[in-house]
């Protein structure tokens, strides 16, 4: 019985995620902290041929709700195949005009929470006997490029992909598999609170993927065995273009042409 569980999946890239997942796993559990929009996802799943679907409530700021969840999944279950970090958010503020609270849920629900979800299921998934387990952590082109306004929200993707990469290499002969997938702007309700103007998602309008894709990118990730993910390309372009000419990168993404926030 092969089990994925899923992080913020009660809408967006999450549910596509769940969606795309249901011939591949016996149990899909789904994780979140809305509770209605969960049991959506899973009528949805359902509908595309879910085996088992189950919903649990985590608010992945709350240390509690996350050993509570692992406890769950390691009593009910036993074991993990896949797991897809996928929960996040952000504001698209300056560093003056956030508060310390917009501060700590975007640390916490970005980077620390999502560590610390990986950490309570990991000894579920290693060593598995045969095909290999698979996390999947979604970070964000601001994980390879940082833009103004977006200083709390970088840090902490810089940091999901920073991890990613270390753990690839601390469970490479525990048979499971690191892919990190880092989108640009998505067709999802994130914007609601990271630009509830709708300035920013207006300016980059033609460079907005959609969940879907992404969520189809991340199944072949998975299939392929890819280390990481980029998208759009142009984006997954400028980011190796930042590391080679940094001082020319940051006048670039400053400018009104690229910093639309």
């Amino acid at each position: 019985m092969k089990t994925a569980v899923i992080t913020g999946a009660g809408s967006g890239l999450g549910r596509q995620i769940a969606i795309l997942n249901c011939p591949y796993y016996d149990n899909l559990v789904l994780l979140g902290r809305n509770s209605d929009r969960l049991k959506q996802t899973a009528q949805d799943c359902f509908k595309c041929g879910a085996r088992q679907v189950f919903t649990l409530s985590c608010d992945l700021t709350q240390e509690a709700q996350i050993e509570a969840t692992g406890r769950w999944i390691r009593s009910h279950l036993g074991s993990v195949d896949l797991l897809v970090n996928n929960a996040g958010l952000g504001y698209f503020k300056t560093l003056l005009n956030q508060d310390f609270s917009e501060i700590d849920r975007t640390l916490s629900t970005d980077l620390a929470g999502t560590i610390k979800l990986t950490r309570a299921l990991l000894p579920l998934m290693v060593d598995h006997v045969g095909e290999a387990a698979d996390i999947v952590n979604v970070a964000s082109i601001a994980g390879k490029v940082a833009t103004a306004k977006t200083t709390t929200y970088a840090a902490a993707k810089f940091g999901l992909v920073g991890f990613s990469n270390a753990l690839r290499l601390e469970l490479k002969r525990r048979n499971v598999r690191v892919h990190t997938i880092n989108p640009g702007p998505m067709d999802t309700n994130f914007f609601n609170i990271a630009d509830p103007s709708g300035k920013y998602l207006k300016g980059v309008q033609n460079f907005v993927i959609s969940s879907d894709r992404v969520a189809w990118l991340t199944r072949r990730a998975i299939e392929q065995n890819l280390r990481e993910v980029n998208v759009p390309k142009v984006m997954a372009l400028g980011a190796v273009f930042y590391q080679i000419f940094p001082r020319l990168g940051d006048g670039l993404v400053n400018s009104p042409i690229i910093n639309r926030k």
